[in-house]
């Protein structure tokens, strides 16, 4: 059984993304992969993560004793570890995940995207990365990398970077690499 990786927003983005998350959960289920995230039950995490579970997925939550003592950690995940900061949360989810998938979401999402693709672009990581641009949320961040590339300050876009701007060909895309 894949694990998919998902980062994403514990808040609510002004971005209509309900369907898409419920799609998304299902299509994780129907697939046999685990979901690992964040492990928060607030915006995103949470709907993405309960979605999973109600549809009976299999989910595994990283979280940290700040989360734990804020009360934003589900109750109804299959597995939960608890490690000690970001950083070591971030190691394991790399470590433990077969491919990693970026919904929208604010600077916590762009720095876990970064680390991957930085050991992607290194050759330290040969997971895919899959980024799900609804309403151009990661737009201006791909033409970051793109000019990059442009200035010789990256060598080229790794092959292992996709970006989907619908829940459908990022579906089919993952089909098509992970299974």
């Amino acid at each position: 059984m894949k694990t998919a990786c998902v980062f994403l927003s514990s808040r609510e983005p002004k971005i209509e993304l309900d369907e898409d998350i419920k799609n998304f959960a299902s299509f994780i289920s129907k697939n046999n992969l685990k979901l690992m995230y964040g492990g928060g039950k607030c915006g995103l995490m949470g709907k993405l993560s309960k979605s999973v579970f109600d549809n009976g997925g299999k989910t595994i939550g990283i979280t940290l004793p700040m989360f734990d003592d804020m009360g934003v950690t589900p109750d109804y995940l299959d597995q939960l570890t608890t490690e000690e900061n970001f950083y070591l949360r971030k190691k394991s989810m790399i470590d433990k995940s077969d491919f990693f998938v970026i919904f929208p979401g604010g600077v916590g999402t762009a720095d876990e995207f970064f680390d991957i693709f930085n050991h992607l672009c290194l050759g330290l990581e040969n997971k895919n990365i899959y980024v799900f641009n609804k309403d151009d949320c990661w737009t201006d961040l791909l033409k970051w990398i793109d000019k990059n590339v442009e200035l010789n300050m990256l060598k080229n876009k790794p092959d292992g970077l996709f970006v989907s701007e619908t829940i459908n060909d990022l579906q089919n895309r993952i089909e098509k690499n992970e299974f």
